[in-house]
């Protein structure tokens, strides 16, 4: 088994101290990042894949205008289901490590991960928006691997990260280069997902409470 650099969970435990947010590069090795993407791409060929919607219970919607990216959840509550591959599992198995270091760190409270693949075709964008629900606070850290191969800043597709809130500027724009991991606190940073050359993939997740317990 191949295993993530060892220094990148204390990197990510560090910018999440200082800034709130963290960028760390090799976060899964490169054979991985390429099994993730094959795979994301085999579930789009089998149709599996479906348009994300925007929103919470009656007040979802989908409008490719507002967001134009395809998922499929993984079953993140179950890691022994035969629908979770064997690198779907190291996957899970370092993101578990990440959950338990961060409660360690920071006495968050996390208890579960929830997570899918994301496939953004070409031109597609997700506007600005913020990963927690108006009283639904569950949700504390996000994070996105990317397993995009060789991509270059031409290719677009960055995700731009407010990172004062609500104001346009100043923000740090993310290439979605394959084996990054972006992490951050869901209910502090808006952020987009700016229009693409190429197709655009991610496994994107969110580390979860039980109750809100987070002040950012």
């Amino acid at each position: 088994m191949s295993l993530p650099h060892p220094d990148t969970i204390p990197s990510l435990l560090e910018g999440i101290a200082r800034d709130g947010y963290a960028v760390v590069e090799n976060f899964f090795p490169p054979e991985k990042i390429a099994l993730l993407a094959q795979e994301a791409k085999q579930l789009q060929l089998e149709g599996v894949m479906r348009r994300a919607s925007t929103g919470k219970n009656n007040g979802t919607q989908t409008d490719a205008a507002i967001r134009g990216d395809f998922i499929h959840w993984l079953q993140t509550d179950n890691p022994a289901s035969p629908d979770i591959t064997p690198v779907q599992q190291e996957y899970l198995h370092q993101m578990e490590s990440l959950r338990t270091s961060l409660n360690a760190n920071f006495y968050l409270g996390l208890f579960e991960l929830e997570s899918h693949f994301a496939i953004y075709p070409p031109g597609t964008i997700y506007r600005k928006h913020l990963d927690q629900f108006q009283g639904f606070e569950e949700r504390q850290v996000s994070c996105i691997l990317y397993l995009n191969k060789d991509w270059r800043h031409e290719d677009g597709g960055q995700l731009r990260l407010y990172l004062d809130g609500m104001a346009k500027q100043p923000y740090l724009d993310i290439e979605p280069i394959g084996g990054t991991l972006v992490a951050f606190l869901s209910g502090r940073f808006w952020h987009e997902v700016l229009p693409a050359k190429r197709e655009r993939t991610s496994l994107t997740g969110w580390f979860r409470t039980r109750t809100a317990g987070l002040a950012a």
